[in-house]
């Protein structure tokens, strides 16, 4: 059902309401207790890099506020991280695109080494004190030489961490007993229990703690940018606001995943996870409102690229190569009808039909490679424009990490690349279809509703592809895009099917529109919609996309979060065991 602006506006409210809970109800943090100030350290921690701190703590005035949760040393990219005492390794992995890796210590302490260019741990091990656990990377732009970011928390508490190297009794800087009981002696680290530890087996409960503390950094972050951005606004170099909201929304949008990894499904991690989403899409729209402009032109025919076209349909699309697959308004966008040509799925490059869309989409790509090389041997030099809906942009996505090579003569120019609603990051619907159809009650249910509404097989290589948890994705975003691209993509607020927050590619211009007409048209409707294509001719142009309002842009974040929340508890109902 179509959403009138009054029920809008108040799952808007819904979803703000619910995120500001997370806010209010999240782990307190405050500043730790000063330390008495002790001449040198008794030797039981060690510093995991010899070089000076760069940055010290600052705690966060409130739960999720800005502040630096921990410190960062100076170091050489690829020097050596030690292990700050004995402990168990409690998580080591990527986090928003990061590797890091937590140890947990004696007394419910743990100890993070953020920013690393590589591990040397996995979790579970026993690490003792001085051991290698990775080697140092960057902790960001400000420290691009490289640098170690160096955390300490006991339970949900983030702690100054020089203070361990500058007390001998750590009862100076928390207490680890219950407050009415004085300690039997002074804590020693030395004195590690040989069973005390647990091992990191117990998995998520071990190391949600940290991460979704962690999430309150995301959400500082974010807080922190719009100040930032504010100050921007004011007279500020626009290029740090941009610096610092890209920062923001790759930091929130990693977090968001790792909150979801951290509490599955439960209504708090659920929560958590919206919270961190909508903190992402804010730090991106801030992002947009420094690059946007507000005389960017209409598609009304004029301007254009000068360049030829292919244009990639999605799925369930048939024609190709002369007739129109989906309704792209080509000539609105200055192209004249002899600069066309349609993708097609089929082998020979022929007409193809919908059932050919449902097929590998690694073949797919190789074809577009296939057809691009024929354009380049029509048309030599000759730069080309992809344009691509739906699923076609997927298909856009493998021929350029797969195949594209830009030395390759062989293949064209190639120009702008613009994608409308297509799952680059998977289609929670495709999820929650493969959820379903490893259930022995859900997978009837799917095919009668497969046959009912003639849509796309939920076993169809393309569509299990899409699938966010399908390992063609993962394998997908192992590389970056080729740094020369210019790539721009588009997401409809209202689309169901293709939720905005899926349409996100690494270092691509993102914009999301609000398409005229119902939740399930706004898929279908995106190519033509007269919004959708300012944005696409600004793109072919090379100028700045047009702005975001606060409103529209608050909608373009809120509301794809709670359709894809929803799309995915789809996932979880009873009748699903996978």
């Amino acid at each position: 059902m179509h959403l009138h602006p009054p029920r809008r506006e108040a799952a808007v409210c819904l979803v703000v309401c619910l995120a500001a809970s997370a806010l209010l109800v999240g782990p307190a943090v405050s500043e730790a207790p000063a330390a008495p100030p002790v001449a040198g350290g008794c030797g039981v921690w060690l510093l995991p890099v010899d070089g000076p701190v760069v940055r010290p703590f600052q705690a966060p005035a409130f739960a999720y506020g800005p502040g630096h949760r921990g410190i960062d040393f100076a170091a050489s990219p690829g020097t050596a991280v030690r292990a700050s005492a004995d402990g168990v390794v409690a998580f080591a992995g990527s986090v928003a695109g990061s590797l890091h890796v937590v140890v947990a210590h004696e007394g419910d302490l743990r100890t993070t080494y953020a920013f690393l260019a590589g591990i040397a741990v996995r979790a579970g091990d026993r690490v003792a004190r001085g051991e290698v656990v990775g080697a140092s990377g960057s902790t960001g732009p400000e420290h691009e030489a490289g640098g170690l970011h160096f955390g300490l928390r006991r339970g949900d508490r983030y702690l100054d961490p020089q203070g361990l190297f500058a007390v001998c009794d750590l009862t100076q800087l928390v207490r680890l007993v219950p407050t009415d009981e004085a300690p039997a002696e002074p804590w020693d680290g030395r004195r590690v229990a040989s069973g005390s530890l647990t091992s990191g087996g117990s998995g998520v409960a071990a190391v949600a703690g940290d991460l979704a503390g962690a999430l309150g950094d995301a959400a500082g972050v974010a807080v922190d940018t719009g100040r930032r951005g504010w100050d921007a606004m004011s007279g500020a170099p626009a290029g740090g606001a941009r610096a610092v909201g890209a920062v923001g929304a790759s930091t929130a949008r990693g977090l968001a995943g790792v909150a979801t990894a951290a509490f599955g499904h439960s209504p708090a991690g659920v929560v958590a996870s919206m919270a961190a989403d909508i903190a992402a899409g804010t730090a991106d729209w801030w992002q947009h409102r420094q690059e946007c402009s507000d005389d960017t032109a209409a598609a009304d025919g004029t301007g254009g690229s000068g360049h030829l076209l292919m244009a990639v349909g999605g799925i369930d699309t048939a024609g190709a190569p002369d007739e129109p697959t989906f309704g792209l308004d080509t000539r609105a966008l200055g192209y004249h009808e002899d600069e066309v040509t349609y993708f097609s799925y089929a082998p020979d490059g022929g007409a193809y039909r919908a059932p050919q869309t449902h097929d590998d989409l690694h073949a797919a790509g190789l074809r577009l490679a296939e057809q691009l090389k024929r354009a380049q041997r029509d048309h030599p030099g000759r730069e080309v424009d992809l344009i691509a809906h739906s699923q076609g942009g997927v298909v856009v996505d493998v021929f350029l990490q797969h195949y594209y090579d830009a030395a390759d003569p062989a293949y064209p120019p190639i120009g702008t690349i613009v994608t409308l609603s297509s799952p680059h990051e998977g289609a929670p619907l495709a999820t929650a279809a493969a959820d379903w159809r490893s259930s022995p009650l859900g997978n009837p249910l799917i095919e009668a509703a497969e046959e009912r509404l003639g849509a796309a097989p939920a076993s169809a290589p393309s569509v299990r592809q899409l699938d966010e948890d399908s390992r063609f994705l993962r394998d997908l975003w192992d590389d970056r895009l080729p740094d020369h691209l210019d790539f721009t993509t588009i997401g409809a607020t209202d689309d169901v099917l293709v939720p905005a927050t899926q349409v996100d590619v690494p270092d691509a211009t993102k914009l999301v529109v609000n398409v005229g007409g119902g939740p399930l048209e706004d898929h279908t409707n995106i190519p033509s919609d007269p919004g959708a294509l300012r944005v696409v001719r600004a793109a072919l142009e090379g100028r700045a996309p047009p702005c975001v309002g606060v409103a529209e842009g608050l909608r373009g974040v809120v509301v794809p979060t709670l359709i894809t929340r929803i799309e995915r508890g789809l996932g979880d109902v009873p009748v699903v065991s996978r």
